[in-house]
């Protein structure tokens, strides 16, 4: 609903942007009887000037969603006050603040070919903050794009905004405009009119944006334990410089060993230098620390080194090696994160998928139930859970469940009193801990209706704790 709203607004503020002397001299321009000369230039100068303002709105939109992801953004009721705001100023008719008072350049008509031109004027228009701006709605749209930080969601606004911007001058350029033309210029009510379309969309699109999800809230904690896994409505926690714990219907069960994992049915734990599996065997496993579990397999960390094993002959074999995180199995699939990127192989055919990887990103603590995959995103500016579908896909895809302040914190940018030097600011333009604390965000269990994931918190002179926090879906 609130991609459909926002994908309508951005169509109808590119077509109110039309009503601009920019546009009037683009019908102009475009017309055969203009600087075209003739029908058949018109129509290649119409299809440059429909590309470059596509070009130009994904660049805007895109670009600021971007921006937003990369400032761990994921704000709908932000996202809804903006379109609010902008939707009461249009219904009110008031003047746009702040204003670019700038045209497109007229010589370049003149001097190059005319789709050449067209195409370039084209760019201009569908940037939208190049040239004079006729509605509100294209502030909010930049507003929301940046809140929101979905950059998939940026690109189908900026192509919305460029075909908005598009369609009336491409409509009346081949006729030369005409009495429609003229009317634009005439008649001042079709822009009114125009505005009030932009304010019932944009209250549209803010009832979408407050009924939007917010981000989960934390619903349960469980201080002092780690690594949480989830069989249906069984959760197995490790306790840090303790033994495992299992939660479920039939109450609390303490387990005779360390890194337990459940799943497909089965529990697993390591106990003296073995992964144990209750009911199967045990497997020597001198320096494994972390455990995965299906009902046909299970899986174990030992240093940089990832191992599995079918359940029918407990025989262990190497998948991968370098700086992994802990592994999670659902049936045949192992899924794991290395190096920063989440992997997966699926046992059975050995077939190998790299499900999600992002530049200067961390992936971490990655979890699957059902078609879902879960894991934690890190960056200089945000801690994020995330849930996408279980396959290779962008991490833009993905929903932003929880997120918080990232763990380090950033340079102020000048010494304590000081003015700051040029080029910097007096405060960064994201979150950051709260003085002396370092959270870190590092493994998850996804359930049907919960989400787990481990918080390391590291307090100034303090030995480092950990809690598992239980995100409502």
């Amino acid at each position: 609903m609130v991609e459909v709203t926002l994908i309508a607004l951005a169509l109808v503020a590119g077509v109110t942007g039309a009503w601009s002397p920019c546009g009037f001299s683009m019908v102009e321009t475009l017309a055969p009887a203009g600087y075209a000369g003739r029908l058949r230039t018109t129509i290649v100068a119409c299809t440059t000037f429909a590309a470059g303002a596509l070009v130009g709105g994904v660049f805007t939109f895109g670009g600021l969603a971007l921006l937003g992801s990369g400032l761990g953004a994921a704000a709908p009721a932000v996202a809804a006050v903006i379109a609010l705001a902008a939707g009461a100023g249009e219904a009110r008719g008031a003047r746009i603040m702040p204003q670019v008072r700038r045209q497109v350049p007229e010589s370049w008509r003149r001097v190059m070919p005319v789709p050449l031109a067209a195409g370039l004027y084209g760019v201009l228009l569908g940037l939208g903050f190049t040239t004079f701006i006729l509605t509100f709605a294209v502030w909010a749209l930049a507003g929301v794009s940046v809140a929101l930080g979905d950059p998939a969601l940026g690109v189908l606004v900026g192509l919305a905004f460029g075909a908005g911007r598009t369609l009336p001058v491409v409509v009346l350029a081949p006729f030369g405009g005409g009495a429609a033309h003229a009317a634009m210029a005439e008649q001042p009510h079709i822009l009114r009119s125009l505005r009030w379309a932009d304010a019932a969309v944009l209250a549209v699109v803010a009832a979408a944006l407050f009924a939007a999800p917010a981000q989960a809230q934390i619903v349960g904690a469980a201080a002092g334990f780690a690594d949480p896994s989830v069989d249906g409505e069984a959760v197995a926690f490790h306790r840090p410089g303790g033994l495992g714990e299992l939660r479920g219907p039939a109450g609390i069960q303490a387990l005779p060993g360390v890194h337990p994992a459940i799943g497909g049915g089965r529990q697993a734990w390591l106990e003296n230098g073995h992964v144990v599996i209750p009911g199967v065997g045990a497997i020597p496993a001198p320096s494994a620390d972390a455990v995965a579990i299906s009902g046909t397999f299970v899986a174990w960390r030992a240093g940089q080194e990832l191992v599995a094993a079918s359940l029918t002959d407990l025989a262990p074999r190497q998948i991968t090696i370098g700086a992994l995180g802990r592994p999670a199995l659902s049936g045949s699939l192992l899924v794991y994160d290395v190096d920063g990127r989440i992997e997966a192989v699926d046992l059975l055919t050995g077939t190998r998928t790299v499900l999600r990887r992002e530049a200067r990103v961390q992936l971490r603590g990655p979890s699957v139930v059902g078609t879902e995959l879960v894991y934690v995103r890190a960056t200089y500016s945000r801690q994020q859970v995330r849930v996408g579908r279980l396959g290779r896909q962008s991490v833009s895809r993905d929903h932003a469940l929880y997120g918080t302040y990232p763990t380090a914190r950033a340079d102020p940018g000048h010494e304590p009193g000081r003015f700051p030097a040029r080029g910097h600011i007096n405060k960064p333009i994201w979150d950051r801990p709260p003085a002396g604390v370092q959270d870190t965000l590092t493994t998850t269990a996804a359930g049907s209706d919960s989400v787990f994931v481990t918080r390391v918190r590291k307090r100034k002179g303090a030995p480092a704790t950990a809690a598992v926090l239980q995100l409502a879906r």
